[in-house]
């Protein structure tokens, strides 16, 4: 009996051990899939750049809504054959918005959490190719509400493409993901290089 009672001590210890050494690796795990650096958003360009390869789609002109975007968008237009211009809105949090920051000469679109002003320039491209890109997709709102308004100012629906480096399954679930994403994530507990994902 001692035997027996000194190896199930032994098997406890031993078991004690491995689920705390497989609990921490498994944190680091779900840590390192919250966030992504300089490398991985490198490689979400090549890749979201070779899926619009595939569908043969080369946008005349890249729309984003902030800065945010546009840091991604850095990144992809080196996988776009051609110089492409690119737009650049203004994202402003609802809660802190003040009316005297608008800018003329743009339109604004309220979503549940932003306004994102949009340049009147960028509307009057209609005859182009758009690309409309975010780092981030969370309910996919403003997406369809910015594609809404190019069809509202004459731009054909096939030729608008919608992109996020990371899409929320709240966005996938409302029929309102991008037209390519990169990841698909369960909420916005998401880090990117510059921050969590808003």
């Amino acid at each position: 009996m001692d035997t027996l009672n000194i190896i199930f001590g032994i098997i406890t210890i031993i078991s004690f051990g491995l689920t705390i050494y497989y609990g921490r690796k498994s944190s680091k795990l779900e840590k390192s899939r919250k966030k992504l650096d300089w490398t991985d958003l490198q490689s979400c360009a090549n890749d979201l750049g070779n899926r619009m390869k595939k569908d043969n789609f080369t946008p005349d002109v890249i729309f984003t809504p902030g800065l945010k975007g546009a840091t991604f968008v850095n990144l992809l237009v080196n996988e776009i054959n051609n110089q492409v211009p690119v737009f650049v809105g203004i994202s402003y949090w609802k809660e802190s918005f003040n009316d005297e920051e608008l800018i003329d000469e743009h339109e604004l679109i309220e979503t549940n959490k932003w306004y994102v002003s949009i340049p009147k320039l960028m509307l009057k491209q209609k005859n182009k190719k758009v690309l409309i890109v975010d780092d981030f997709v969370m309910s996919g709102d403003f997406t369809s509400k910015l594609v809404q308004l190019l069809i509202e100012n004459g731009f054909k629906e096939k030729n608008i493409k919608t992109m996020s480096v990371v899409t929320t399954k709240v966005a996938i679930g409302n029929h309102k993901e991008p037209t390519y994403h990169w990841l698909d994530i369960p909420d916005s507990n998401f880090y990117f290089p510059w921050g969590k994902a808003k």
